[in-house]
């Protein structure tokens, strides 16, 4: 296997699921002995800032500037926006890929790199297969595409079924086979398997690509994670015991993670806790004014932690950044409470992966970002329906199919979201769904590392 490895990794810009994904992996990367340097690309302002505080020296951040990236879904009051997300970002890719590989050339992100690994970055893979021609005379560089879907699958389920007038239809197809042909030049396709990734995007890479993608035999990221983060003197010994045995994570683990998390949360109390969560996208920020009113005016008998920016600066929530000494490490996170809900921000240092554990219940849109998080942790799932959004459904539905999840309509949710989470007064407990989630293991960035360092032999 060659050595001083220079990896890049690129993440979409379409919410913060990817990114979540992209941390772990990029730790998990810089562990290995092969890599020197770990290059995380972004491409928008709200990424640049996510990412900004998560990493060690031997991990950079390279924030490309005026936003390049086009390819995100328009979300507007709990559905998408189909018409913005043709509009401005769809008809725009050819723009946007031309302005991507332009910034990563000025900011030489690609001349000295080994291997790009792009989550749903098609502008990415366009480049690397560009700079492989021009460098011929050099070492080629390993192009992977590691991801949940295929955009040019997901936005023609979303995009296609409304448009009724010929000459618009023609300039859609056209922008979709241009995204299409740059996914196409990867040169190997690893995927999630159900739910997070569906069966359907496993048959279109493999027409794409012209051969079957790797399947990750699992979930990324478990206790180990909160353990790292909390500077757990366990931590080394059971990380070099998983990764030996590849035996499932020990019941202790699972236990002191969710005692670290819940430190992290200031919960105190021995109540059950409920995380609400939109995903990191606007698709909820109006719909859960009327939840988080009611609980303000009825107290639950249950903790309510929420990612929402927008309700948290409707009700006048300050977010102020917590320190908590856990084993010696300061571990910080942004958060402020109003009665028995609590609104999170940004941890710094690590992602709202770690904090998982401290639920006993998760009511969210079946982002694959989320599913994979609760599914780590083994924490059941609320679903909620989002209309327009393909691919959400899809996983929303597989989700169910496995019995890891239960699901409510989106006009159950928004016109009493209170009672989908509630029985008697006390918060659900779907404890079938939570042993079905052990049949999936966790962790599997452990794996998804040592086959990304496979392919550089």
């Amino acid at each position: 296997m060659r050595e001083n490895l220079e990896i890049c990794i690129a993440p979409n810009e379409d919410g913060f699921g990817t990114s979540g994904w992209v941390v772990g992996l990029a730790k998990e990367l810089a562990r290995q002995l092969a890599v020197s340097t770990v290059k995380v690309v972004v491409a928008t302002d709200k990424r640049a800032q996510f990412h900004s505080d998560k990493y060690s020296s031997q991990i950079t951040l390279t924030a490309l500037p005026n936003e390049p990236n086009s390819i995100q879904v328009a979300k507007a009051a709990g559905a998408v926006d189909i018409e913005r997300t043709i509009d401005n970002h769809l008809l725009r890719y050819g723009q946007s890929r031309g302005a991507y590989i332009d910034e990563l050339a000025r900011a030489k992100v690609l001349e000295s790199a080994d291997m790009v690994i792009d989550f749903g970055v098609p502008q990415m893979v366009r480049a690397v297969y560009d700079a492989n021609l021009r460098f011929k005379s050099k070492k080629e560089i390993v192009a992977v595409t590691v991801f949940d879907h295929a955009w040019s699958l997901s936005l023609s389920r979303i995009v296609l079924s409304g448009v009724t007038q010929r000459e618009h239809l023609n300039r859609i197809t056209a922008a979709l086979e241009d995204i299409r042909n740059d996914e196409a030049l990867t040169q190997e396709v690893i995927l999630f398997g159900e739910p997070i990734c569906l069966l359907d995007y496993h048959g279109y890479w493999r027409m794409t690509v012209g051969h079957l993608p790797v399947v990750i035999p699992g979930c990324l990221g478990g206790p180990l994670r909160t353990l790292a983060y909390a500077a757990d003197p366990a931590f080394e010994g059971m990380y070099a015991r998983l990764a030996a045995s590849h035996e499932p994570c020990p019941p202790n683990a699972y236990k002191q993670a969710r005692s670290y998390a819940r430190r992290l949360l200031g919960i105190e109390n021995d109540e059950p806790t409920l995380f609400v969560s939109g995903g990191g996208t606007s698709v909820w920020d109006r719909v859960l004014d009327g939840l988080f009113d009611d609980y303000l005016n009825n107290p639950p008998n249950y903790n309510v932690i929420t990612y929402n920016p927008a309700g948290a600066n409707r009700l006048g929530v300050a977010l102020n950044l917590e320190n908590v000494s856990l084993n010696g490490a300061i571990c910080a996170i942004e958060r402020g409470t109003l009665g028995k809900l609590t609104f999170i921000g940004r941890s710094m240092g690590e992602t709202h992966h770690v904090l998982f554990p401290a639920f006993d219940l998760i009511l969210t849109r079946a982002g694959g970002g989320t599913v994979n998080n609760a599914i780590a942790f083994r924490v059941p799932l609320m679903l909620v329906e989002e209309p327009g959004m393909w691919q959400v459904e899809q996983i929303r539905r597989a989700c169910l199919t496995r019995h890891i999840a239960q699901g409510v309509t989106f006009d159950e949710f928004r016109e009493n979201g209170r009672a989908c989470v509630e029985s008697n007064g006390a918060l659900v407990q779907l404890d079938t769904q939570a042993e079905h989630m052990h049949s999936i293991p966790n962790h599997q960035e452990i794996w998804l590392a040592n086959t990304l360092m496979h392919l550089m032999s």
